[in-house]
């Protein structure tokens, strides 16, 4: 009967065992969770020094957005007195922005663009208008006329505008 209360030294070894087996599964489990969750937390915090304090790094490059363009219309027609005639201006062009919000507050602006565009195309030398270096100068006016009015309304500014159809007649 004595021997019946006793336990077997196998079944003690193997219990022992088993629950050595668990508690190494168990420390292994929160090992690898702990580890996870700190390579996660290390990959989201990047860095917290500023641009200028990092050693050795290439700077960011700004990604250029492509530029979009406008089409004005209609031709703008001008009348100059030179030499006692009538002459003829027709012009067509094209802004360029790389902002698509300009757009849409240069034509709701087009009016003032309009008039002051036409007045200051009017006051302009017909004879200067013919040549190169005019046609360039009056682009440059151009594309100031138009930045000073969307500047003046607290608007975006065009980059340059690009003659479709200039006819001097």
């Amino acid at each position: 009967m004595a021997e019946e209360n006793k336990p077997d030294e196998n079944e003690t070894s193997g219990s022992k065992s088993n629950k050595k087996l668990i508690i190494i599964i168990v420390l292994g489990t929160l090992l690898a969770i702990g580890l996870s969750v700190g390579v996660t937390l290390f990959l989201l915090m990047g860095d917290d020094k500023p641009d200028e304090e990092l050693d050795g790094a290439t700077p960011i490059e700004e990604v250029k957005i492509p530029a979009s363009y406008l089409d004005v219309t209609p031709p703008f027609l001008v009348t100059f007195n030179v030499d006692g005639r009538q002459r003829y201006m027709q012009i067509s062009f094209s802004v360029s922005s790389r902002d698509a919000a300009v757009f849409t507050s240069i034509e709701y602006h087009m009016p003032l663009i309009r008039s002051k565009l036409i007045s200051t195309y009017g006051g302009m030398d017909f004879n200067l208008i013919k040549t190169d270096p005019g046609k360039v100068e009056l682009q440059k006016k151009t594309v100031e006329i138009i930045n000073a009015v969307l500047s003046s309304e607290g608007e975006g500014q065009i980059e340059n505008i690009y003659f479709t159809n200039f006819v001097l007649q």
